[in-house]
């Protein structure tokens, strides 16, 4: 796989299996001819989500293309508001974005591109550096496990372990409350839980903690760092989930 300087997962979620689709790669490079922004679809996925109903986006319908342009492409920028809302350029002073030539793919990441029209959201890979990963995403199945973890706060210590008992995903993986009897807290969102189901299933120990909670929903993120052999990682199956800095 080609190396990208930043990249974002694209992800559809099916309005009846409420499953995360890896539809797609968004990135952003620079070049010696200045910022460049590509995007590929991952064909296999999106066949997939295709019988739930996903289809290809406007202006990017070839699911075999890689797509290339100086501009972030228009379909991903019409999900921004409008620049001169007051609500725009709250978020640029919020994150001191003011002299940011990329505040667009920066509102992207941060707020995961979402709106009230669709399930399409952009998320963060997993992040290798060295020997060192590192991870940072919303935890999954809260609506079910919350009248549980009413008492969850951020900084909490959690545990990740293997559900191969999973019906509905052979790979899940369950995120415990040590502190809480082992309380399910949720599961690792897919498509990321490939990463650290492989890393479990070779012998690691995997923890993390509540890095933050939601104002509206009180759904909990969770970060995970943790020290890897990079022999551990099969970048043929999960290269598009990790980003190597």
């Amino acid at each position: 796989m080609p190396k990208y300087d930043e990249k974002l997962l694209v992800s559809w979620k099916g309005p009846k299996s409420k499953s995360n689709y890896f539809v797609g790669l968004l990135s952003k490079n620079y070049t010696s001819r200045g910022l460049n922004y590509k995007f590929i679809y991952n064909r296999e996925i999106v066949l997939q989500a295709e019988e739930e109903g996903f289809m290809p986006f406007v202006g990017l319908k070839d699911l075999n293309k890689e797509y290339s342009s100086d501009k972030l492409f228009s379909v991903f920028e019409r999900r921004l508001p409008n620049q001169s809302r007051n609500i725009f350029k709250k978020f640029i002073e919020d994150y001191d974005l003011q002299t940011s030539n990329t505040v667009t793919w920066e509102y992207l990441k941060i707020t995961k591109g979402r709106t009230a029209t669709d399930n399409i959201s952009f998320l963060e890979p997993v992040y290798i550096e060295k020997d060192k990963l590192s991870y940072n995403g919303e935890i999954a199945g809260w609506s079910f496990t919350r009248i549980n973890n009413t008492n969850l706060k951020v900084r909490d210590q959690l545990i990740l372990r293997n559900d191969e008992n999973n019906i509905e995903d052979k790979q899940a993986v369950e995120i415990i409350n040590p502190e809480n009897e082992n309380e399910l807290v949720g599961f690792i969102q897919k498509p990321f839980n490939k990463v650290f189901f492989s890393l479990l299933k070779k012998g690691y120990s995997l923890s993390g903690y509540i890095a933050s909670i939601d104002a509206n929903d009180y759904r909990p993120t969770i970060a995970i760092e943790k020290k890897i052999c990079m022999e551990d990682i099969d970048t043929n199956d999960l290269e598009y989930l990790i980003h190597f800095k």
